[in-house]
């Protein structure tokens, strides 16, 4: 996986991908934590 420097990635693509990584791991997150609560709340 050789990269061309010529390529490089601006600042602003750089903040937007880490940006969709954020939303990605809060969604897993939140997903994981409710489903926690669901557990707890139906299945007890």
């Amino acid at each position: 996986m050789t990269r061309n420097p010529q390529e490089r990635r601006s600042p602003e693509q750089i903040r937007a991908g880490n940006r969709r990584i954020g939303w990605v791991m809060f969604v897993i997150a939140a997903v994981f934590f409710a489903s926690v609560i669901i557990k707890q709340r139906f299945f007890t």
